[in-house]
């Protein structure tokens, strides 16, 4: 007797002590991945049956190519980050695991108003048809970040539509020091897709539409000439500084007093400007609409793990979008919390009472708008970035700018459709 109680403590203690344990692949660095270092392990200390390893594998670049290379050979993590357009193409490798059978679950999953939480754009990105494959996380909005002492000292009012843009950047344009050249401009931007994206959406235009259930290429449009007229008048002029890198730094140096940017960037900018001069933002100013592209990565689980693994993984995702999460990750990263009631925790509030800056991108998050969610979308933001830097640096003219990028854009997309 005394010897079964001795082998049924030790049964007991081995089944006591097994994890299921799930590896989450990510591309968190620096102050970002030690937050989400603590959520994870707060996670494991909630869950003691559950051990999550989340594995730092470089930048987005480094964990796309990983991604790839483990789905071809059979090895991939049970969660990652992903982007929609790398999803697409592992959906097309049939390794990304449904989820609606979590979500729906009645016991695990979340009820319909939990799901409909989610603010509209970010859940709508995260599905394909009616398929969810994935939950949303690090996710950042576009905004106007400007020199709120130079505003004042020029009494110029912060722009609400492009036309006033324009007009704050020629009022705060100047030669300061007398020798004929412009060394303050008043806007500046990056020759880079995502602000032509952004301008072009704010027109009413699109790089894609979708026609009979496929997209197709709609970059030789005049949305796209207006815009790409309107940049080039704002350069002619005078009145804007272009640069293809990161525009915190010259902010801070005050050659520039407006540029648009993601709310991620806020950290730079506060330690560019710190004992210079007061900045502030606003939301992106309108022009035919006031639709602005977000950015930011999901967080996908792959079918080739255990359905122990899934369970256990989706708890984990559930955990990530839970309101007090989510909204700890945003107030301590810079992104938006994913969720709706997450504005109502605690947590939140004190922060947004503190900081009230924190809830102006919010008042964008019902009009934004997600890439097209096709496997070459990364091909194509080449493709338009090099037109639309080729053309503002006069490499190129307009038409036949616009022209080689609707050509090389519809190859891609035969590649995509395998036509």
């Amino acid at each position: 007797m005394k010897k079964f109680l001795v082998v049924l403590m030790v049964v007991l203690s081995v089944f006591a002590l097994a994890k299921v344990k799930i590896t989450f692949w990510h591309a968190m660095g620096g102050g970002h991945g030690k937050t989400l270092q603590e959520i994870v392990n707060t996670f494991n200390e909630l869950h003691p049956d559950i051990e999550v390893e989340a594995v730092y594998v470089g930048n987005y670049g480094a964990l796309s190519q990983k991604l790839l290379a483990a789905a071809q050979a059979g090895e991939l993590p049970t969660i990652a980050q992903a982007y929609s357009n790398w999803t697409a193409k592992l959906i097309q490798s049939g390794v990304v695991q449904p989820l609606n059978e979590f979500v729906n679950d009645p016991k695990i999953g979340l009820t319909k108003e939990e799901w409909e939480d989610i603010f509209r754009p970010l859940r709508d990105n995260c599905m394909w048809g009616d398929t969810i494959y994935a939950v949303p996380f690090n996710k950042s909005l576009y905004i106007l970040y400007y020199n709120a002492d130079a505003f004042a000292m020029y009494g110029v009012d912060v722009p609400k539509t492009i036309d006033e843009l324009y007009e704050a950047a020629r009022i705060m344009t100047e030669d300061l020091d007398g020798d004929g050249k412009i060394d303050q401009y008043g806007f500046g931007f990056r020759t880079t897709v995502d602000f032509f994206q952004i301008l072009l959406t704010l027109r009413g235009g699109s790089i894609l539409k979708q026609v009979d259930g496929k997209w197709v290429s709609n970059i030789d449009s005049q949305e796209t000439r207006d815009v790409l007229a309107f940049v080039k008048k704002m350069v002619d002029d005078g009145i804007a500084y272009f640069q293809g890198g990161y525009l915190d730094g010259i902010f801070g140096q005050q050659k520039i007093m407006m540029y648009i940017s993601t709310i991620a960037g806020r950290p730079y900018v506060e330690k560019s400007t710190k004992g210079k001069f007061t900045w502030s933002w606003a939301p992106v100013p309108t022009w035919v609409t006031n639709k602005v592209p977000f950015a930011g990565t999901d967080i996908i689980m792959f079918n080739t793990a255990s359905e122990e693994e899934k369970k256990a993984a989706w708890e984990f995702m559930k955990y990530l979008i839970s309101p007090e999460v989510t909204a700890y990750w945003a107030i301590n990263t810079g992104y938006i919390p994913v969720r709706r009631s997450a504005l109502e925790t605690s947590i939140w509030k004190e922060a947004a009472k503190s900081d009230p800056l924190l809830e102006i991108p919010l008042k964008q998050i019902d009009n934004a708008v997600f890439d097209p969610q096709i496997g070459v979308w990364y091909e194509i933001r080449t493709v338009v970035g090099n037109m639309f830097s080729d053309f503002i640096n006069g490499k190129v003219d307009m038409e036949t700018a616009i022209k080689t990028a609707d050509q090389k854009i519809r190859e891609y997309l035969k590649e995509e459709y395998g036509e």
